[in-house]
């Protein structure tokens, strides 16, 4: 019995690591090739004014820094041809995650927006943004860790 339970847990821990996330206009990808970089999860909507702001600090944080990738997660669940009017309604040219980042981690769904879930290189979510962020202010919370 111990061995088939250790034998299920290991299964449980792998298949959970290889989580597939879909993205807007993208290849999926495995939750695994995240590893190693820094990962910022936002959280923003079309009527969200201070969501909309920060999209450019986004791009720049994204652009500027190879340790770190940023993927965008539309509150309104937004998919195919509506999702794509509003990113280039908003010139949004960061991956859009389809999958809900609640169904790979302990996100509970925001009140307020924007929201960010800042992830280390090993995958842990470590910090959750609330309001709008800058890149400096994204860099200065990644400096502690």
């Amino acid at each position: 019995m111990r061995i088939f339970l250790t034998s299920f847990f290991l299964f449980f821990l792998l298949s959970c690591s290889n989580y597939e996330l879909s993205f807007h206009n993208q290849k999926g990808k495995n939750l695994n090739d995240l590893e190693g970089k820094w990962t910022v999860i936002n959280y923003w909507a079309d009527w969200c004014p201070p969501c909309i702001k920060e999209i450019p600090e986004l791009h720049n944080l994204d652009k500027n820094h190879e340790d770190i990738q940023v993927f965008l997660f539309n509150f309104d669940r937004l998919e195919g041809e509506e999702l794509n009017e509003q990113m280039v309604r908003f010139n949004i040219t960061l991956p859009a995650l389809i999958t809900n980042p609640q169904d790979f981690y302990d996100i509970v769904i925001p009140e307020a927006l924007p929201v960010s879930y800042l992830i280390n290189p090993n995958l842990q979510l470590v910090e959750t943004l609330n309001g709008p962020q800058t890149e400096m202010s994204f860099l200065e919370v990644i400096k502690n860790y």
